[in-house]
C-alpha cells in the first residue's frame, strides 16, 4: 500500500471517530453564513472555531480536501501553501508545498509563509495544528464525515474565508445534483453494491462501511451497501474475500488507484470471485479515488458516476470527469 493510501485510511478512521463529537458541537444549520457565529463551533481537535474579523489573504492548506474546497470558492492568489498531495485544482498545484510524500509537515516553513488562516482535515495533523496555534496562527481542522457534514463544512470555509456567497452557491449546486440523482433512480430496483477503498493486501480489502460517506452515497444512488451494517474501523472495515463472495454483490465499485488494486480487469482474476453476480454481469467499475475518497466539492461528481455505473442504461453519464 502506498504511503498516501496508508495516510488516507488512517485519516478516515481517525476522522470518523471524531465525527460524532464534532457534529454534536455543530451550531444550528439555519445560521446565516454572514454571521460571526460559525456553523460548526468546534473543529476536529475540539478547538473552538473563530471566524476571522478580517478577510484572510494568506491561506495555507494542510490537506487535499481543504485545497479542493478553497479552489472552488477562493481566489487562488490568496492560497500561499498546500500539502504534498494537493493535485486539484491546477491553480493550486504550483503553490509552495508544506509537507512531503511521507506526510511530514514543515512547521517552520508554514510559519514563514505568515498565514492568517490554516485549514487541515480530519484530525490528521493534530500535532502540527497545535504547534501552529502556539505561534498564534488561526488553525481550523475540519472534521471528516458524510456528505451532509461535508456540505456544512464547505459553507463553514466560506465563513472563514469571507466568501459566503460563493460557498453557499456551491453547496446549492451540489444539493441540486444530489436531488437530480435521487429523482433519476427513484423508480429503479435497488442493487447491492460492494465499494472498495483498498485492496493492497490481497484477500483482505478495506471497504466503505456503516457511517462512511461512501455508504451514504450508495444509499442516495438507490443501492444497498453489502457492508452497510459493519461499523468497525470507524466505518471503514477491513473484510475478507470470502465475506464479499458470500454477499454476492450486483455491482462492484473500486475507488483506489488503478496501480494499487483499483483496476477492474484485475477483479476478474481474483481467486473465487468468478461466481459473484457483478463479475458475471461485467458490472465492475472504477471511480477515481479523488472523487470518492475526498469529501469535497467533487464528491457529487463521484455520486453521478456511481449512479451511472449502477444503472448504465437509465442514468446518463456525467458530462465531466472532474
Amino acid at each position: 500500500m502506498r504511503k498516501s493510501t496508508h495516510t488516507l485510511i488512517a485519516a478516515l478512521l481517525t476522522a470518523l471517530t471524531l465525527l460524532a463529537a464534532c457534529s454534536s458541537q455543530s451550531a444550528p444549520s439555519n445560521n446565516s453564513t454572514t454571521s460571526n457565529t460559525p456553523l460548526i463551533t468546534k473543529d476536529a481537535n475540539g478547538t473552538a472555531i473563530v471566524i476571522p474579523a478580517q478577510k484572510p489573504m494568506r491561506i495555507v492548506s494542510l490537506g487535499a480536501t481543504d485545497s479542493e474546497i478553497l479552489g472552488a470558492i477562493v481566489n487562488p492568489d490568496r492560497v500561499v501553501g498546500v500539502d504534498y498531495y494537493t493535485d486539484y485544482p491546477t491553480t493550486l498545484t504550483s503553490k509552495t508545498k508544506v509537507s512531503d510524500v511521507n506526510g511530514n509537515y514543515n512547521v517552520e516553513a508554514i510559519i514563514g509563509l505568515q498565514p492568517d488562516l490554516v485549514l487541515s482535515f480530519g484530525g490528521e495533523t493534530a500535532t502540527t495544528d497545535k504547534q501552529l496555534e502556539q505561534s498564534n496562527i488561526n488553525v481550523v481542522d475540519l472534521p471528516a464525515g458524510d456528505i451532509t457534514e461535508s456540505l456544512l463544512e464547505i459553507r463553514l470555509v466560506g465563513q472563514l474565508t469571507h466568501d459566503t456567497t460563493k460557498a453557499d452557491a456551491l453547496v446549492s449546486s451540489m444539493q441540486q445534483t444530489i436531488t437530480t440523482v435521487k429523482s433519476e433512480v427513484a423508480n429503479l430496483p435497488k442493487k447491492t453494491v460492494y465499494m472498495e477503498v483498498d485492496y493492497s493486501t490481497p484477500g483482505k480489502p478495506y471497504v466503505f462501511g456503516q457511517g462512511s460517506f461512501g455508504d451514504q452515497l450508495i444509499a442516495i444512488a438507490n443501492g444497498i451497501n453489502i457492508f452497510g451494517g459493519n461499523s468497525s474501523g470507524g466505518g471503514y472495515p477491513q473484510v475478507t474475500d470470502e465475506a464479499v463472495i458470500a454477499q454476492n454483490p450486483q455491482v462492484i465499485i473500486l475507488t483506489e488507484d488503478p496501480n494499487y488494486g483499483g483496476n477492474p480487469s484485475l477483479v476478474y482474476t481474483r481467486q473465487g470471485w468468478g461466481n459473484v453476480a457483478a463479475v458475471q454481469s461485467k458490472s465492475v467499475y472504477s471511480i477515481p479515488s479523488d472523487l470518492m475518497q475526498r469529501p469535497g466539492p467533487r464528491i457529487v461528481l463521484g455520486l453521478e458516476m456511481l449512479a451511472h455505473d449502477m444503472y448504465p442504461n437509465q442514468v446518463p453519464a456525467p458530462t465531466t470527469n472532474g
